[in-house]
């Protein structure tokens, strides 16, 4: 079945690298693998979602039918299925930021194929461990995917932000920042002196943990990170987190 296009039904802003046009919005699935930063919600998470993917389909189809129709996905099989299998339901397709951990370099690669990635970032357990074969990694990545933008995913942007404002290969860097300073490795200072320097020089941010795992409310939230970065990712567990993720990136990414 062929899709439709995203451009024509995608509702928020848009930032550019190059000539690539990119969704200041995009649907975060990290609550349905269980990330850590949940705390006590992550087993809870894991089993109504990674266990019961049919549950991330219905939840992403519901976001496309709204206009959220971009996503940021691990290259996992269980999610990278589940969320195909939204676009093919609503017959539109998504832009997808993937990320790949760098542990079975070909078989996540293979993943980011399948879903038609539109750009690829290293996971930040990756990038924080790795930064001498970063440059080779990625650009590896980009002649495979005919040079497509790549970069970086990060837990300590303070630290590793500055170490990679010289390399081509970064083109998009997606790091941790909220108004309650948490996961903004290694101090809320050095984070934001590193996002705004890299900013400055042309490289994009994307926000990511913009919600403290879900205790700030999307619109304090926005409201503090928008002029700060390019765009935001967002994990979604409800109808009701979406409905109001959309009213306040409505107000301040569009």
């Amino acid at each position: 079945m062929s899709l439709a296009s995203f451009y024509d039904n995608y509702s928020f802003g848009y930032f550019s690298i190059g000539d690539f046009e990119f969704p200041r919005l995009m649907f975060g699935t990290s609550p349905f693998f269980g990330a850590g930063q949940f705390g006590d919600k992550a087993t809870q998470y894991y089993h109504d979602f990674y266990l019961n993917p049919q549950n991330i389909t219905g939840l992403y189809s519901q976001s496309i039918l709204r206009g959220l129709n971009s996503i940021h996905v691990p290259s996992d099989p269980v999610i990278v299925e589940a969320t195909i299998k939204a676009m093919d339901a609503t017959g539109v397709r998504s832009f997808v930021m993937a990320t790949v951990d760098v542990r079975s370099l070909d078989e996540e690669l293979g993943l980011c194929r399948r879903i038609c990635a539109d750009t690829v970032i290293t996971h930040g357990s990756f990038t924080d461990s790795s930064l001498g074969s970063l440059g080779e990694i990625l650009a590896r990545i980009k002649t495979q995917f005919k040079g497509i933008p790549t970069g970086i995913a990060t837990h300590s942007p303070g630290l590793v932000i500055p170490r990679i404002l010289n390399a081509d290969e970064v083109e998009v860097i997606l790091a941790p920042i909220n108004l309650k300073g948490e996961f903004m490795n290694p101090d809320v200072k050095s984070t934001l002196e590193a996002i705004a320097e890299s900013r400055e020089r042309g490289k994009k941010v994307i926000a990511m943990k913009s919600l403290a795992a879900g205790s700030l409310k999307p619109g304090q939230a926005f409201k503090y990170i928008a002029d700060k970065v390019d765009g935001v990712a967002v994990g979604i567990t409800s109808l009701e987190e979406l409905e109001g993720i959309l009213v306040a990136a409505s107000k301040y990414f569009h």
